[in-house]
């Protein structure tokens, strides 16, 4: 599954940093604020960005006056970030941060996973070797699309596999991978898997004060 996403994000990078560039995710301008003033306003200074993408939470981090390491499996969207300054990146994929090979700069005060995470296997395995990379009061924070989702689109309460994670985002996708789509009870599973206990959880709305997406802030 992890190759699969990986070849959609490699064809679909540049598209995605038009998007991005351009704020055309009306969410966006909701889910951005609110991770930035929960992971901002903490009191973590060393952070490290997994998914980083382009680099837009790594630069936005630094420019509050934090340190941040962004790490990415896309060497596209890892060159974009790097023209545009602020943090240091590295190439590494979710399989080799689960193989345990170590975490460049570590050790970090918190990790951040925003909007990243599509799998069903190996989650727990992942969110415990980054926790390994943390300092001992550090925790996790993940953001991820909310499980009102399903209601939304009429498919069930219930985890799932969505065909399409390009769906109905503006911009000229193409081939879009399969992503797991997670209720609340399957969250919870995971981080307990993981040995991670949930510390805080804030759900994001939109203008209509629908559900977007929840922040999950974890720690041992």
């Amino acid at each position: 599954m992890e190759n699969n996403i990986i070849k959609s994000w490699n064809k679909n990078a540049l598209e995605w940093i038009k998007v991005i560039d351009n704020a055309d995710i009306e969410s966006r301008k909701f889910t951005n604020k609110t991770i930035l003033e929960l992971i901002g306003n903490s009191p973590a200074i060393k952070i490290l960005d997994v998914g980083c993408g382009e680099g837009w939470l790594t630069r936005s981090l630094g420019d509050m006056g934090k340190f941040v390491v962004g790490l990415d499996a896309i060497p596209k969207l890892l060159e974009n970030a790097e023209k545009k300054g602020q943090g240091a990146y590295y190439q590494m994929s979710y399989e080799e941060i689960i193989l345990g090979n170590p975490i460049a700069e570590a050790p970090f005060d918190a990790a951040v996973f925003n909007f990243c995470l599509y799998q069903r296997e190996g989650l727990s395995q992942l969110l415990r070797q980054v926790k390994k990379s943390l300092t001992e009061n550090g925790y996790i924070a993940i953001q991820t699309l909310h499980p009102f989702f399903l209601l939304q689109n009429d498919l069930g309460y219930k985890s799932q596999w969505i065909n399409d994670s390009w769906k109905g985002l503006p911009g000229n996708f193409t081939d879009g991978h399969s992503w797991y789509a997670r209720t609340f009870e399957s969250w919870i599973s995971v981080f307990k898997k993981a040995g991670l206990q949930l510390h805080q959880l804030q759900e994001v709305t939109n203008d209509d004060h629908k559900p977007i997406s929840v922040i999950f802030i974890l720690s041992e």
